[in-house]
Order: structure tokens, then sequence, then C-alpha cells
């Protein structure tokens, strides 16, 4: 065995050093996995449905067939990054392309409920993120993702009150809020007083 030759204390640091390299492996990346708490199945359905509620909608008078095609191309430039359950529901983080010549894409983080594990309600977006390159995306998603679980305060990560001006959010900010009866960002009127 290849531990037989270490001394007694190298035999404490490598077992000590392998257990941690698997428990920071496994603890902070498969606690927040979607695979954990839906089949593909489920997972593509809800997907699906947060493509029509955070995707731009197709411009025009168009068809139904059309609009389905629609909404099923765009759903196959989203990732779903991570869900974590609660007893009220479920926290995701999505993203998709946005508009970039290095392949950047932007994240949105939000709240929703599925009874079933099919359909969702009480859906709610609670933050944007500006457009990021996907490994930077989801270094900082993970942090906001994070700390959108715990309840924790993202107004530091606001993009207007980021000490180094380089905010993660785009929205909300002091300027815009999510309405959730209309399932939309707006703008606060009464912000320039």
């Amino acid at each position: 065995m290849i531990l037989t030759r270490f001394k007694p204390i190298q035999k404490a640091v490598f077992v000590f050093t392998i257990a941690l390299a698997s428990f920071s492996c496994s603890s902070e990346d498969s606690r927040y996995k979607p695979e954990e708490y839906f089949t593909s199945g489920q997972m593509e359905a809800i997907k699906l449905q947060l493509v029509l509620k955070t995707c731009k909608k197709p411009e025009g008078a168009v068809s139904q067939p059309e609009f389905e095609a629609y909404y099923q191309e765009e759903g196959k430039t989203y990732q779903w990054h991570f869900a974590h359950e609660t007893d009220k529901g479920f926290y995701f983080l999505i993203s998709r392309p946005a508009p970039s010549l290095y392949g950047k894409r932007s994240a949105i983080g939000g709240f929703f409920n599925t009874p079933d594990h099919m359909q969702i309600r009480g859906f709610k977006e609670i933050f944007h993120t500006f457009k990021m390159k996907p490994d930077e995306l989801l270094k900082n998603g993970g942090i906001l993702f994070e700390k959108m679980v715990n309840g924790q305060d993202l107004r530091p990560y606001y993009h207007s009150r980021a000490k180094d001006k380089e905010g993660w959010i785009e929205f909300p900010d002091d300027l815009n809020y999510y309405d959730s009866t209309s399932q939309s960002w707006k703008m606060r009127l009464d912000a320039g007083r």
C-alpha cells in the first residue's frame, strides 16, 4: 500500500489532504445541482417554462407552431446551473447567451414553486447579471446564488453600489425593480426624487 512508505505525520497530512479535496469538490458543487431535485424530463419541462418567462418575446404576430418553435430554439441556448429546494419552493440560476463577440452569457437568479415538479407557479426573478465569460459567470453566479439562497443582501453587488464600480448585478438596482404581478422589470416612478 502507498501509505506504508510515509512516516506517521506524512500519512496524516496525506489522508487529511485527500479528505479535504473530496469534501470541497463534492459539498459546494453537488448540493445545488438541478439533477438532485428533478428528472431529466422534469428539468426540460421546467427549463422551457423558465425560458417562456425570461426570454425576449418573438416580434410580430406569429402562429402557435412558430411561437412554440421559437421558444424551443431559445431553450436550447439556456443552461440551468443551480437549483435549491426550500419548504416554499425552488431557487434557480440559469444563463443565456448575451450579445458578445466572446461568447459571454448573462445569468438570471430567481424563485418558483412547483407542486407537481412539472408546472411552475409563484415565479419571481430576483436578479439579472451583466454579461460575463462562462467561467466567470459560473463563479460569480455561484456566489450570488449562495447569497440568494441564504437570504443575504445582494445590494453590494448592484452595479450602482459596487465599491469597484464593476458590480455583477445589472437588475435590480436603485432605479429598477421586479414586479411580480406583471412578471417584468419596471422603473421606479419616484427614482429621481
